[in-house]
């Protein structure tokens, strides 16, 4: 995995935090990270990406980081259901954000982001490419921990995307 394709993603990550919430998250240790079945986080914002490179970035939160994120918006909300459906929006929302940031720092590689979505409950899970590795880049702020999951093959050039001839198409 290249730094240049990791870092857009932490970047335009940190910078959301600043401009939305003010707080600057801290970066924890680098970790090579697991598949597995059980994990502390309730809701994963995904982004999966194609073309010289493909895989999967997460953006990992507990519920307790999004209600004092959603708090923070001020945004109010009159029932729990209303309060589920708000904290699923905003977490979209801010994905989007992070992914459209980070698409005009990456653009230059040939890699394209999808459009994200958002996985809540216990254990969820995310399907990470086989063959590479996740790397894990927690943060903490004073609202609480978050993580970003990154875990990318970078494919040979002879089968990037040129034209309309698609991924995993020989030139």
């Amino acid at each position: 995995m290249d730094a240049a394709h990791i870092n857009p993603f932490l970047s335009s990550t940190i910078s959301l935090f600043e401009k939305l919430f003010a707080v600057t998250p801290q970066p924890g240790e680098i970790f090579l990270d697991t598949k597995a079945r059980k994990h502390r986080w309730d809701i994963s914002a995904v982004m999966v990406l194609t073309g010289s490179a493909i895989g999967v970035v997460a953006i990992r939160l507990t519920r307790v980081l999004a209600d004092k994120l959603l708090e923070k918006s001020g945004v109010g909300w009159k029932t729990d259901d209303e309060r589920e459906s708000l904290i699923n929006g905003m977490v979209g929302e801010l994905v989007n954000i992070i992914a459209a940031s980070a698409s005009t720092k990456i653009g230059e590689f040939n890699i394209e982001i999808s459009v994200p979505i958002v996985v809540q409950g216990e254990n969820h899970t995310i399907s990470w490419p086989e063959s590479a590795p996740i790397i894990g880049v927690p943060f903490w702020t004073p609202f609480g921990p978050f993580l970003v999951d990154i875990s990318l093959i970078e494919l040979p050039k002879q089968y990037v995307q040129t034209g309309a001839r698609g991924v995993g198409a020989k030139n």
